[in-house]
């Protein structure tokens, strides 16, 4: 969904000053990248210490999956001393894109379960970083420290925290032994030194529940954890954390040793909203199976009038969801849309959700003749009028609506939220220089990141093939500053390099001066992934032959997953709790129905 999903903007730990920057959001979005090494030795030698002076109360396996790949492993263990407290040890190894990267941490406890000191690494076989805290008198200081550079943060008030960084399954054995033990309030605040940040969070529970391990059905307890706008789901059995689900993040920490198959929550299946009618369907594009859901008004007439909705980049489910975010943006407005009157096709990208495929080697060109196929799908429906039909696109999708109108004259009408005319290439300068800026970096420091970023580009630009097809050396020859950690999240990403070769080659106002059909805009003045500028730009490049039909909207306030976001603009999506903006849908609802009257 996210312009941000190009490998350059989505570092494990990108640059900072003298060295790599550490993006908070983005660390928290990809926590299920970072892991930890540079302990290399100090596990056992503290281990050897806690175990001469303290007791061992708890030990766990953890495995963590995403999309039923595992992604991470983690051993951890839990000592108890009487006077000095409690001290958690942890080990593991994660692998991306066929690179290891080996962990290790502690974290030190006083009696009542503050956190007094945290240590903690990441890094491949070359490269390495180190993140640590400490509890004082004034709060809890934190630093990142990658080579010779480093960044700090801190949290003024240690009364009512919680230590909860990126993936350390052990922190969340002991917040819920804060919790039992009422040493921590129930609303309080989580510690992220990954992050150098601190959000507020909540947590409810215990409640009864039931979770799924292979063909077998288990009694557990849950704790709802609301982390920012991060929703987890803990888990526990026979007194042990068994499971942690992270619904933002789109990953699932099990018990390997109690549970090797897994576990699965039992949920009750979401209601039908009112005013709706919904069928799942499938379609076939480039012999792959994709899955969607058909959203009918609850009342009326068929045929009815429909719109396809063509998500953003990165693996965005149908629902306008990714693993990292959580927003059901895409849903709300399908529903919106049906009460008045408007039916609508939904699709999992290929390689997300129920649909098939893989994401990582789809090209531009794949996800355009997937949105096609999803074109046929909607128009073969019975209930939908052929002659009424119109395309949403957002972000990405925005690119690929208007290729997809412009060839096909009868689509009624074309909505375009959060979409440029520029190329791909030139929104993310633009976007690392805007980033850069917000964060008070030198001329110096960005004009240095800027010729970075050009170089990444022309690497880009002048490729063939795919990630797979380039060594570390390769990379490292075009782009001179890359570090081997950087690299392998690079060939790692869910962004083929023929998609962004496509993307940076691309002229996105051609399509633009073919439409001949209706179009909406819709922007957002605090979107800091697309200029709010883009919109009179897509206006004109439309208009430029002579199609006068363009209404465009430029929302203060609105973000780029179409949120209200009265604060400052910011990448830490803050509301995604709230509903899409009321706003957005009012015009989006209007608009169609005044363009989908029969004429």
């Amino acid at each position: 969904m996210l312009y941000l999903d190009s490998p350059r903007l989505t570092p494990i730990a990108g640059r900072a000053e003298g060295g790599m920057m550490m993006d908070s959001k983005w660390l928290i979005v990809l926590g299920a990248v970072v892991a930890i090494i540079a302990l290399a030795i100090l596990p056992g030698i503290l281990t050897d210490h806690v175990e001469e002076s303290g007791t061992l109360i708890d030990a766990g396996h953890f495995a963590v999956d995403r999309n039923g790949i595992r992604i991470l492993e983690e051993r951890y263990t839990l000592f108890s001393h009487p006077v000095e407290g409690y001290m958690l040890l942890s080990q593991g190894e994660v692998t991306i894109g066929g690179q290891p990267i080996s962990l290790a941490q502690q974290t030190g406890y006083d009696l009542d379960f503050h956190p007094t000191l945290y240590n903690l690494a990441v890094g491949t076989r070359s490269d390495s970083q180190i993140i640590s805290a400490q509890a004082g008198p004034e709060g809890i200081s934190m630093e990142v420290r990658h080579g010779t550079s480093s960044k700090t943060g801190s949290i003024p008030d240690t009364t009512n925290i919680a230590l909860l960084d990126n993936n350390i399954i052990g922190h969340y054995v002991v917040l819920l032994m804060a919790i039992r033990a009422e040493a921590l309030d129930r609303e309080f605040v989580a510690a992220i030194p990954q992050g150098l940040l601190s959000l507020p969070a909540e947590i409810t529970g215990p409640n009864t529940t039931e979770f799924r391990s292979g063909d077998n059905t288990y009694p557990g307890k849950r704790f709802d954890l609301q982390l920012g706008d991060i929703k987890i789901v803990l888990i526990e059995h026979s007194g042990h954390l068994v499971g942690v689900i992270d619904r933002t993040q789109g990953t699932v920490a099990y018990d390997v040793d109690r549970f090797p198959n897994g576990i699965e929550l039992i949920e009750e299946e979401r209601p039908e909203e009112e005013g709706t009618i919904e069928h799942e369907i499938t379609f076939a594009s480039d012999r792959l199976t994709i899955a969607g859901i058909i959203t009918l008004p609850n009342g009326g007439t068929p045929p009815f009038a429909a719109t396809l909705f063509i998500g953003g980049s990165g693996p965005v489910d149908r629902d306008g969801n990714a693993p990292g975010l959580l927003t059901d943006s895409y849903l709300q407005l399908a529903h919106a849309l049906a009460e008045a009157g408007i039916a609508s096709l939904r699709y999992d990208k290929r390689g997300v959700g129920k649909s098939e495929g893989d994401l990582s080697s789809a090209s531009r060109a794949d996800l355009i003749d997937d949105a096609r196929a999803a074109l046929a799908a909607l128009r073969a429906q019975s209930e939908i009028d052929k002659d009424r039909i119109f395309l949403i696109g957002h972000s990405e999708g925005a690119y690929l609506a208007p290729i997809i109108a412009a060839e096909d004259d009868t689509i009624r009408g074309i909505v375009l939220l959060a979409g440029a005319a520029r190329p791909l290439d030139e929104i993310t300068r633009w976007q690392i220089e805007t980033l850069l800026r917000m964060q008070g970096a030198s001329e110096e420091k960005i004009a240095a990141s800027l010729a970075q970023e050009d170089q990444y580009i022309e690497f880009v630009k002048g490729s063939s093939g795919e990630w797979s097809d380039y060594t570390y050396a390769d990379l490292q020859r075009a782009m001179p500053w890359l570090s081997e950690q950087a690299a392998t999240q690079m060939t790692g990403s869910s962004l083929s390099l023929s998609w962004l070769r496509e993307h940076y080659t691309a002229d996105p106002t051609g399509p633009l001066r073919l439409l001949r059909m209706p179009v909406l805009i819709v922007n957002g003045e605090k979107d800091l992934q697309v200029p709010a500028e883009e919109a009179d730009l897509i206006r004109e490049a439309i208009e430029e032959n002579g199609n006068q039909d363009v209404t465009v909207y430029v929302l203060s306030d609105l973000n780029h997953l179409l949120r209200h976001h009265p604060d400052a603009p910011s990448l830490v999506y803050r509301h995604l709790d709230e509903p899409v903006d009321p706003r957005l849908i009012d015009i989006l609802t209007g608009w169609a129905v005044e363009r989908s009257a029969n004429r």
